[in-house]
């Protein structure tokens, strides 16, 4: 159990190291989360989440990172009830005037890739189809650097497509992060995923994928504005 300044901390942190992909030290968060503690008060406090295992270090002298652990408490904490409305405009206009369900999916594919720089994958398992955008956008952040990284990214691409029935979702969107993903080689990365039905008759599953350092909070927002659009639209 961590106490209400300790999940500030970790908040805080988590959303800093999203927007920097740097290791976030005692000092920036000190600076500038609103805590009004020291840096050595801070410090203290963030030895304290790293024994409790919500954060590491990725070597000996820098500042800390996220783990598993602390991104599942940032996720949980905002997982329900969220919506987007500054992004639901470029998702309903891809609805507005198309019956047509194959168009629907290539341009919700382009349209989610863009925004929220992750890889998509839209299929409709009954007809063996599918169709995946974002490439060019999320390799741009800073895990793709390395090309190992992007080997075993596209190995659980691979994976996932061929496997995607091990994940039930009739109880709703789901995310996987790190090492909770049920497929091999999903340790880096986190994966958002639902079904849902197009048009009143197609059952797809979508899924958005990228660096455990994806911007979560904008991504479910996402999902849920997508999803009140398909509802009302049924």
């Amino acid at each position: 159990m961590i106490t209400d300044r300790q999940k500030k901390i970790l908040n805080i942190l988590i959303e800093e190291y999203i927007n920097s992909a740097e290791p976030v030290s005692s000092q920036i968060l000190a600076e500038r989360g609103d805590f009004d503690l020291c840096s050595a008060t801070m410090r203290i406090e963030m030895q304290n989440l790293t024994n409790l295992g919500f954060l590491e270090k990725p070597y000996i002298s820098s500042g800390r990172i996220p783990t598993d652990k602390a991104y599942r408490i940032f996720v949980d904490d905002f997982f329900e009830d969220m919506y987007a409305e500054e992004e639901s405009n470029d998702l309903f206009n891809i609805f507005k005037d198309s019956i047509n369900e194959f168009k629907i999916a290539k341009d919700l594919t382009d349209v989610l890739a863009n925004i929220s720089s992750s890889y998509i994958v839209l299929s409709f398992p009954q007809k063996n189809v599918s169709w995946q955008a974002g490439f060019n956008d999320i390799i741009k952040e800073p895990e793709f650097a390395d090309k190992e990284y992007i080997v075993r990214f596209f190995s659980f691409i691979d994976r996932y497509l061929s496997q995607q029935e091990k994940i039930n979702l009739e109880s709703g969107p789901r995310v996987f992060i790190g090492e909770e993903n049920p497929y091999e080689g999903g340790e880096d990365l986190s994966l958002i995923c639902f079904e849902d039905v197009l048009n009143n008759k197609e059952k797809f599953r979508l899924s958005l994928i990228g660096p455990k350092r994806m911007n979560y909070r904008k991504n479910m927002n996402l999902i849920n504005s997508l999803l009140k659009i398909i509802d009302e639209k049924i």
